[in-house]
């Protein structure tokens, strides 16, 4: 390949866009694996980071599925039209607000469910999402992953394939508002990442021990004050 290209802003969505013309065109067909991300880092002349994000977003478009440690394998050529968030809209403020509707919509029951029905496996995933959380240091795209990685957890642990699919697909939008949150000028990185942290280990305690309203006050907790972290009042 000869795609490199310079850093614009919003890299990793030209990225996205490059890997997804490559799925149109052939390239890569369904069924088949990427290249792994540094040999994308390669070919494009970015950072792993930028393809990682790329990939995010391919992921949350449902061009491509990740398998963990294995890779990120096509799963339908681009044309079909699919749930997704603008990525420009995303910078714009009433679009982030009604996301975070959306997610305390969604959510703050999800967490309840969990704290209902969550499995030893559910527990587990939980827990390991919020270690992998505690060990961030500032600065570690890592963290956005774990926290991620632990709404997701939380999601399978409502026992609702739909719900974990919706909340899959919103965790890849939601990587957005985290970095802006964490980004937000006159914020200090390391104290949103120990308040943020926090806020998840009321919200892994409560379903731990299976007290379905102290989830959902513990996540209606967290939204509302990541909302207000980027300037947001929301009513939950």
């Amino acid at each position: 390949m000869s795609d490199r290209v310079s850093r614009p802003p919003q890299l990793p969505s030209r990225i996205a866009d490059l890997v997804a013309a490559g799925i149109a065109e052939g390239r890569w067909k369904p069924g088949e694996r990427l290249p792994a991300e540094q040999a994308l880092a390669d070919a494009y002349g970015v950072s792993r980071n930028v393809v990682r994000e790329a990939i995010s977003r391919l992921r949350a478009d449902g061009l491509v599925q990740s398998r963990q440690g294995v890779g990120a394998f096509v799963i339908r050529k681009q044309g079909t039209g699919v749930l997704r968030f603008d990525t420009e809209a995303l910078q714009d403020d009433a679009t982030f607000r009604n996301l975070f509707e959306l997610r305390a919509i969604l959510e703050i029951q999800t967490a309840g469910l969990a704290a209902e029905r969550r499995t030893e496996n559910d527990i587990a995933a939980i827990t390991d999402a919020f270690r992998d959380m505690q060990r961030e240091v500032e600065g570690d795209p890592g963290g956005v992953d774990a926290d991620l990685a632990f709404h997701r957890a939380v999601a399978r642990a409502a026992g609702n394939e739909q719900i974990a699919r919706v909340i899959s697909f919103l965790s890849d939008q939601v990587r957005e508002t985290i970095m802006a949150t964490r980004t937000r000028p006159g914020s200090s990185v390391s104290e949103v990442i120990a308040v943020t942290i926090a806020e998840h280990r009321a919200i892994h305690a409560a379903i731990l021990t299976g007290d379905p309203e102290a989830a959902r006050n513990a996540m209606a907790t967290h939204i509302r004050n990541a909302a207000s972290r980027l300037g947001f009042a929301l009513a939950v």
